[in-house]
């Protein structure tokens, strides 16, 4: 059993109830069941299972209501108190021969409602005890004391039955309930009322007010939950009503049909008892709680199909071997679990009446579909098969339901770690906001403020709506120039009137942004027509009128060369780069400005030479302005000097703008530069940062390449690619990511944390041994080694973002990295429940071990075996001596010195011939050492 210190006492108490629980269950179901039949026949259970559903319901609802003024501890104790006390009385008026029928009744119904109610309270009270994980792993052992006090009750009977009698059973009954009444006390005061008082969680007055079946009615998961439990119970009444009789009209005498009972009802016990030891846990493990939960309705199928095919005892006690032996065990922890998710307040007003109610009000209905199918019908216990199996399928279709909902229900839980959405923009084409657009367009006065002009004309300018070229036409005539600039550039590109007779004269316009717009319209629509104007403003002295000129010119006349060297472009743009020289530095910088343009959107070789003199200069205002102009050019012989600009931080936000623009083309350049080796991995490093934009599945190929076949040791590397794939699966959601590849690398990951783990532990018990000098040195290879750690958690959880969705991925980091115990086992559990199963092997342990392990006061307080502690930092320190990761190493060797220990000379010795000069140095320092301290 994986029990862990100080989990001991509470589970060996909890199973030592649950198992008194059942064993008295067990001992009063044989006496109850046969005493009832032998007075009543089984022709009459079906009105039994209808009366406990209509005595269920007042139960829960007396019980509801209890828990909104009592604790649940009162209400529990009470509920104990009721049930040793009709018990005892039952015993006491069995002998008077007036009562036996009521007795009969009674007894059935106690027997009934005592099996839900006791039940559900006492699994209450263990998931207040123990979180989540520790359920998981403790339910299945202490599930097993149910079975166990399941096969001691039901031998009981079937061996005292005969000897002493059904009244001394029901005494002895009686006597193994006391001591749960107190247990249920201790356990509240020792485990749950700690907890309790420690994080107290108060209840919204909705909440309070709040009537179970509204809480469930607004629950998925819950109702689904419902429906699962009310099928099972429903089918279970069919196969017990099948059994009951069969065996009834086998067996005529009481004590021998108790006996018979008795032994069946144990037998199934010490079945279910090997399942619950042998296979639930691994079940669970493997296949999940919603895998785990299919087998009890696929038994119960296959069962009904033998009934229908063989009918006759045999294939009905096979059916009640399924129920009997899955119900208690596999299928118990299932349901449980189930459970698990749901909030804590929200359980606390549901489950019992869950339990109780809709446990009963489901047997009521299999009453009553008895009474149809026996009564109504005439249909023989045989014949029940059909619908047996009916029940059976629907009950599967509910399970392979719930198991996203139960995913949800974690999903809620650990919604305040979700990432925000982003807001969507405004669609500038709905037809109210271009409505709105219009209205400011057709309103605007030519003295008003134009801020509000100038937005709508930036979001129509993509717009080839008709509608708005004429009250942007009116605007040429604005009193804002930057209004009249803003509507000749719209104008410019929209199909209208010839705007030749209107526009020439703004070229004497006093504002330069005005001179420039109607420049541009001439020249793209007028060029022949204003070549004499045009001509005028390219000869301008100033740069900001002639500059703008030879940048239009050198545009529209890109994919015409005749038309370039008719206005002699290449000339004019010469004599400009030599006059440079002469120019003062203001003017000389303004020109080169629009000389660095011009050679962008030449599109030719024109401006190549000056272009690649701008990238490599010195002034940083203007390199910036020759990455902006080879990113308009979009020539490839530009994409390794602006990937080398990547590493300067003035530079970079410009070069990684430009290189996205390059799409493609970039990522098919790149592995020709990177087999070369010409990129410099500080360039490298920020590469991934350009490549998550480009949304195309060769980009996927090449990161996946770079922390693969190029740079497979750098962790900084790996982590901006592990980055960049996680924005491309945000963001580019259709592009395919290896699966393959992904699982290699988390295979490797989690081997590096473990070992991260690992060292992290030894180091955190070893640090208080030594010299102080010793002490400081390993408080920095601590800390290294929790910044590595966390490096690769990262790179982990990044790479489970590639496989599963990013919006599950990313709480459950963030609740493991949280400081609340509570959020870290929600996201853990959470996880358990999202991986594949090969996943989930590999990575559940290891951040539960992690999770153990991250508290370093928790790991010095185990007991320290410092050679057994030694031995463990040797191999951990010489495989990360022959690793890659270079400061690690030092941090390793520094320590290594410190120490003393000659057992690390030949590996220190390997150091020496190791390709990074540090790790040369700090080894030849620490042999020193060693050597040093040797001699002495």
């Amino acid at each position: 059993m994986n029990v862990r210190p100080g989990e001991w006492r509470a589970m060996l108490l909890l199973q030592l109830q649950i198992f008194l629980i059942i064993a008295v269950l067990l001992i009063t179901k044989p006496v109850g069941s046969a005493f009832f039949l032998s007075r009543f026949g089984p022709e009459a259970l079906p009105y039994a299972y209808i009366l406990t559903a209509i005595v269920a319901a007042i139960i829960s609802t007396v019980y509801a209501a209890a828990v909104k003024y009592f604790s649940i501890l009162r209400v529990n104790l009470w509920s104990l108190g009721v049930c040793i006390f009709t018990l005892l009385l039952f015993g006491l008026v069995l002998p008077l021969g007036a009562s036996k029928d009521i007795v009969a009744v009674g007894l059935y119904l106690w027997v009934a409602l005592f099996g839900v109610l006791a039940a559900s309270q006492f699994w209450m009270l263990a998931s207040m005890v123990f979180d989540i994980r520790q359920s998981k792993r403790l339910f299945g052992p202490i599930g097993a004391g149910a079975i166990a006090g399941g096969i001691l009750g039901g031998y009981l009977a079937n061996l005292l039955a005969s000897v002493v009698g059904m009244r001394m059973l029901l005494f002895l009954a009686t006597a193994m309930l006391l001591p749960c009444i107190f247990i249920s006390l201790y356990i509240w005061r020792h485990y749950v009322q700690p907890q309790r008082t420690k994080a107290k969680r108060e209840f919204t007055e909705e909440l309070a007010a709040a009537q179970p079946y509204r809480i469930i009615l607004a629950s998925n998961h819950l109702l689904l939950l419902c429906g699962i439990i009310a099928l099972s119970v429903i089918t279970a009444k069919l196969v017990d009503y099948q059994f009951s009789a069969l065996a009834s009209a086998r067996f005529a005498d009481p004590d021998r049909l108790t006996a018979f009972f008795g032994f069946w009802f144990s037998t199934f016990n010490v079945i279910g008892l090997l399942i619950q030891l042998l296979f639930t846990q691994r079940i669970v493990q493997r296949i999940g709680v919603s895998g785990a939960l299919l087998f009890l309705p696929a038994g119960l199928s296959l069962g009904a199909f033998f009934m229908f095919l063989v009918p006759g005892l045999g294939a009905a006690t096979f059916s009640r071997l399924v129920d009997g032996s899955l119900k208690q065990s596999l299928h118990r922890a299932g349901v449980e679990m189930l459970f698990l998710p749901v909030d804590p307040q929200v359980k606390g007003k549901v489950k019992t009446y869950i339990d109780v109610l809709v446990d009963s009000a489901a047997g009521g209905i299999g009453g009553l579909l008895l009474l149809l199918l026996v009564d109504g019908f005439g249909i023989t216990s045989f014949g029940i098969s059909p619908v047996v199996l009916f029940f059976a399928l629907i009950w599967l279709v509910c399970v392979l339901l719930i198991r996203e909902e139960y995913l949800d229900a974690f999903r809620d839980q650990l919604r305040h770690l979700r990432p925000k959405d982003k807001r969507k923009g405004l669609d500038s084409r709905h037809k109210e906001v271009l409505a709105g657009f219009l209205r400011v367009l057709n309103e605007a006065e030519l003295g008003s403020d134009g801020r509000q002009v100038l937005y709508v004309l930036e979001r129509t300018a993509d717009l080839r709506d008709e509608q708005f070229t004429e009250p942007i036409q009116r605007l040429l005539h604005h009193e804002s120039p930057a209004v009249r600039a803003r509507a000749l550039n719209s104008l410019s590109l929209r199909q209208g009137p010839d705007l030749l007779m209107e526009v020439m004269p703004m070229l004497a316009d006093p504002d330069i942004r005005v001179k420039n717009a109607a420049l541009e319209y001439l020249v793209t629509h007028h060029l022949e027509d204003a070549e004499p104007l045009i001509q005028d403003q390219l000869n301008d002295p100033r740069a900001e009128i002639a500059g703008a000129a030879l940048v239009e010119l050198v545009q529209e006349t890109r994919s015409n060369p005749v038309l370039r060297k008719r206005w002699k472009l290449q000339e004019h743009f010469d004599q400009r780069v030599e006059a440079l020289q002469r120019l003062p530095e203001e003017e000389a910088v303004a020109w080169r400005r629009k000389l660095l343009v011009a050679a962008g959107r030449a599109g030719t070789p024109l401006g190549h030479e000056f272009l690649a003199t701008e990238l490599g200069g010195q002034d940083p205002k203007m390199v910036q302005a020759a990455i902006l102009a080879a990113g308009e050019s979009l020539d490839e012989r530009w994409i390794f000097p602006l990937v080398n600009l990547l590493s300067e931080a003035p530079y970079r936000p410009y070069a990684i703008s430009v290189l996205v623009q390059y799409d493609l083309s970039l990522v098919r350049a790149l592995p020709t530069y990177l087999q070369e080796g010409k990129i410099q991995l500080e360039d490298l490093r920020r590469l991934p940062t350009v490549l998550e934009k480009i949304n195309h599945q060769q980009t996927v190929v090449l990161l996946f390449a770079l922390i693969e076949k190029y740079f497979p040791a750098d962790l900084e590397l790996r982590l901006e690619v592990l980055r960049a794939l996680n924005a491309m699966r945000r963001d580019f959601p259709e592009l395919q990511m290896p699966a393959t590849q992904i699982f290699r690398h988390i295979l490797a990951e989690a081997k590096t944390y473990r070992t991260a783990i690992k060292n992290l532990e030894a180091q955190a018990k070893l640090l208080p041994l030594g010299n102080e000098q010793l002490r400081e040195a390993r408080s920095g290879l601590y800390r290294l080694l929790l910044q590595r750690q966390d490096g690769n958690l990262d790179r982990l959880f990044r790479l489970m973002g590639l496989r599963y969705p990013p919006a599950d991925i990313i709480p459950v980091y963030r609740g493991l990295r949280a400081a609340g115990q509570q959020e870290k086992i929600n996201a853990l559990e959470f996880l358990d429940v999202l991986l594949d199963q090969p996943l989930k092997r590999l990575v559940i342990p290891l951040m539960e071990y992690g999770i153990q392990a991250a508290d370093a006061h928790h790991a010095r307080q185990r007991e320290t075996d410092v050679a057994q502690l030694e031995e463990i930092q040797f191999r951990n320190f010489r495989r990360i001596l022959g690793g890659r990761d270079v400061r690690l190493k030092l941090a390793v060797i520094h320590v290594l010195g410190l120490q003393g220990d000659v057992r690390y000379r030949p590996i220190l010795e390997k150091c020496l011939s190791a390709p990074d000069k540090r790790v040369r140095d700090f080894a030849e320092k620490a042999l020193r050492r060693l050597r040093g301290e040797q001699l002495q």
